[in-house]
C-alpha cells in the first residue's frame, strides 16, 4: 500500500463546521431549559421569611408560641415540596450545595442557641429580632449562587 503525504491516518473523523455548529446551538437551548426550571425570585426570600418566622415565635407567650412553630415549619415544608413538584426536576445537589447548606445550619443553630442563652440569661428577649434577620439574611447570602436544577449546566 502506497501511502500519500496528504492522507491522514484512519481513526475518528473530525466533525464538520455544520456538525459542531448543530452541536453547540443544541447545547445552549439545553442550558437555556436548565435555567428556565430554575425556582423564581421570590423563592428563597419566602424561604427566608418563613425562617425569621419561626426565629420570632419565641417572642410569642407560652400557647402561642409552639402552635405558630409548627404552623410555620408546615408551611414551609409544604412550600419546598409544592415547588419541586410544580418544576418537575428533582433538586441535584452538587458538593458546593452541600457545604452551604451545611455552613447555613451550623449558622443557624450557633445563632439560634446564642439567643436563647442571652434570652434566659440576660432576660433580653428582643434579642430574637436580630437573630432573626441575620439568619434571614444569611439565608439570601448563601443561596445566591448555590442551587443548580436538573442537568448542571
Amino acid at each position: 500500500m502506497a501511502t500519500d503525504e496528504n492522507s491522514r491516518p484512519s481513526g475518528p473523523s473530525m466533525p464538520s463546521r455544520e456538525s459542531a455548529a448543530q452541536s453547540l446551538a443544541l447545547a445552549e437551548e439545553a442550558k437555556a431549559a436548565v435555567g428556565a426550571i430554575s425556582p423564581g425570585r421570590w423563592y428563597q426570600p419566602t424561604l427566608a421569611a418563613f425562617v425569621i418566622g419561626i426565629f420570632l415565635t419565641n417572642l410569642l407567650p407560652d400557647p402561642f408560641d409552639i402552635t405558630a412553630l409548627g404552623v410555620l415549619f408546615v408551611g414551609m415544608m409544604t412550600f419546598v415540596v409544592v415547588q419541586v413538584r410544580k418544576m418537575g426536576v428533582m433538586h441535584r445537589a452538587t458538593p458546593e450545595t452541600g457545604r452551604q447548606i451545611a455552613v447555613g445550619a451550623l449558622i443557624g443553630g450557633a445563632v439560634y442557641v446564642a439567643a436563647l442563652v442571652v434570652d434566659s440569661q440576660a432576660d433580653m428577649p428582643w434579642v430574637w429580632v436580630p437573630a432573626a434577620l441575620l439568619v434571614g439574611g444569611g439565608i439570601l447570602g448563601l443561596e445566591r449562587h448555590s442551587r443548580t436544577k436538573g442537568i448542571p449546566a
